[in-house]
């Protein structure tokens, strides 16, 4: 299973600086975010310092490999955590979760109780805006 990797521009990583979580779950936070409102800006690329690129080209939110880091403005951050935060207080948050499983595996009650978590930490990571993602690799990710 693809992990994606998350992680701040910081140079000193903190466990606040990075966070991990299934392709899957990372597929079903954006649409749960989009449910609840959230309108994705686009990402752009991690482009070294020395080349100067005034207006980036958007791209998707599907995570690239570990040479293909993309990233979230904070704006973009800031608003999907809004909208998960939205979706969390929703009285239909835990059956959407139950539904999206279920389709995916049933019978997978320990599952939904991770998928809970994850949206509840991912919201709390993406309320510290700006980060950049990959598939998970053992490289650490490049620098502006």
């Amino acid at each position: 299973m693809d992990i994606v990797d998350m992680v701040r521009g910081t140079p000193v990583s903190t466990t606040h600086d990075r966070f991990s979580c299934s392709v899957t779950s990372w597929d079903f936070l954006q649409e749960l975010g989009q449910t609840f409102g959230w309108r994705p800006q686009g990402t752009t690329y991690i482009v070294p310092a020395k080349l100067r690129i005034e207006f980036p080209a958007r791209h998707d939110y599907q995570p690239g490999d570990v040479l293909d880091y993309k990233r979230l403005d904070p704006e973009d951050a800031l608003a999907w955590a809004h909208a998960l935060e939205t979706a969390q207080l929703s009285p239909q948050f835990s059956s959407m979760i139950t539904m999206r499983w279920t389709r995916r595996a049933p019978s997978c009650e320990p599952q939904t109780q991770t998928l809970h978590r994850v949206v509840y930490e991912f919201t709390e990571y993406a309320y510290g805006g700006e980060f950049a993602f990959a598939i998970s690799a053992a490289r650490e990710p490049p620098t502006e």
